[in-house]
């Protein structure tokens, strides 16, 4: 007899809500490096008051239909560690690379958010992230720039570098001083401006520099179409295996407070579960880089309507949607589909209360005597802010997130270490400042105007 002490986690894109992915390999080579998983299941029990005709004796319980809830946190990871960004571009099949070159936690992210979901028709599709928005490398491609500017050589192929996708240059792959930015717009195609959302720390101005290879989940309303997923938590022997089926996402937290690893904790829920016996065993998970730990020294930085902000703790973005079942007889579980509606994203964090804080009046207009502060005046006249955060000082462990229009809708005053701070949250809120001069480049099909976006590159 052997307990159960250790454990992998692995996941498999399902064809349809209800037909499990059995093919051994596709999870095999997908397994999860995240800390042990948070797994509880729950069958549906009615108990009624029967008569058993002995007193003090237990009734039967009537059993219904099974699910449960996942849970795991993952450090955020870049490229794979092997990444060539020369021959190994995001959503295409690695040439130097052993593996994949887009990390799990991004495309289960991507296929949370929506994104483009439409694209991934089959697991190998989801995991090569197909359903992400994916730029590609181009030797030498910038011509000039500023830190606001990226000025290509050329007129890219059509969906590349679009409005809304993360894009980076750098002197070469190996360089610490990488330019990285949002696209906002993109010009005329016979000399094609890049102008990004915010200035970026960088200004690489180079016309040897070239642009590398990114890839974006972003916020788009092919959440309608989001792939259930199937999921194997295992034990060190054959025998110690759980299928979980039908694994939609109804949560995802990432991190992003000064001095530390990001971190995404996943939330699932699973509507069927069974025991299985013969896939058992151990998964070493492939090897990706590591997102460093955001402080200065690798470029990060955090946001708030383009400016660098200090002081800020308690930092997290979180996407969450509900599910609505649609309950079916014939079906192997009892349900037969999940929409997973409204989804929210918003971010949260701490700020203290500075002597240079802004107060304004009733009409919004920035006031040296009695008004509200910023956050407060924020609050009741609704007015927007965008927040984002940067880390990355080599090509392959690049992080990046976006939101680009917030409604404040919660301020809360409170102690921080004895200090007058205030707890705000953020939502993305409608956005429609993005521009392309490319005609192909539509909301179906690129994160242009998109509410939120997150990036590795």
């Amino acid at each position: 007899m052997s307990a159960w002490n250790d454990h992998s986690l692995t996941v498999a894109m399902q064809s349809a809500f209800g037909t499990a992915n059995v093919t051994d390999a596709d999870y095999d080579a997908q397994a999860l490096l995240a800390e042990v998983p948070s797994v509880s299941f729950d069958t549906e029990v009615t108990e009624l008051d029967l008569m058993t005709g002995q007193v003090g004796a237990a009734a039967e319980r009537i059993i219904g239909r099974r699910s449960g809830t996942l849970g795991f946190k993952i450090p955020l990871e870049g490229f794979a560690s092997d990444y060539d960004p020369g021959n190994d571009d995001p959503g295409a099949a690695p040439v130097t690379a052993a593996v994949e070159i887009i990390p799990l936690w991004l495309a289960l992210l991507g296929n949370a958010m929506g994104s483009n979901n439409t694209a991934t028709s089959s697991n190998a599709n989801f995991v090569r992230g197909l359903h992400l928005h994916n730029n590609t490398y181009t030797a030498a491609g910038m011509a000039s720039g500023t830190a606001s500017t990226i000025v290509l050589d050329a007129n890219p192929a059509a969906q590349l570098y679009s409005p809304g996708s993360l894009v980076v240059a750098a002197l070469s792959d190996t360089n610490t001083a990488p330019q990285i930015g949002w696209v906002e717009t993109k010009g005329d195609p016979s000399a094609v401006t890049l102008a990004l959302f915010e200035a970026a720390v960088n200004d690489v101005n180079d016309n040897d520099a070239n642009i590398y290879g990114t890839s974006t989940a972003y916020a788009s309303a092919e959440i309608t179409d989001t792939n259930p997923l199937g999921f194997r938590w295992t034990g060190p022997n054959t025998v110690l295996c759980y299928d979980l089926l039908d694994a939609i996402a109804d949560n995802v937290k990432l991190s992003w407070e000064s001095g530390e690893v990001p971190t995404a904790e996943f939330s699932f829920k699973f509507y069927d579960f069974r025991l299985n016996k013969a896939d058992g065993g151990l998964v070493v998970p492939s090897s990706y880089t590591r997102i460093p730990k955001l402080i200065g020294s690798v470029n990060a930085r955090a946001t708030i309507d383009g400016d660098n902000q200090c002081g800020l703790e308690a930092a997290s973005w979180e996407w969450s949607a509900t599910h609505r079942v649609t309950k079916c007889h014939g079906s192997s579980s009892g349900i037969s589909a999940v929409e997973v509606i409204k989804p929210r994203i918003k971010a949260s964090f701490s700020i203290p209360h500075d002597t240079n804080d802004k107060g304004y009046n009733a009409a919004g207009v920035e006031s040296a005597g009695l008004g509200q502060h910023v956050w407060q005046s924020s609050l009741e006249l609704g007015t927007r802010h965008s927040l984002g955060c940067y880390v990355g000082s080599q090509v392959g462990r690049i992080w990046s997130f976006l939101i680009p229009s917030g409604l404040v809708t919660s301020v809360q005053v409170a102690d921080r270490d004895g200090a007058v701070a205030y707890t705000v949250e953020v939502e993305a809120a409608s956005y429609s400042a993005d521009e392309s001069d490319d005609a192909a480049e539509t909301k179906l099909t690129c994160p242009i105007n998109s509410i939120a976006r997150v990036a590795v590159g």
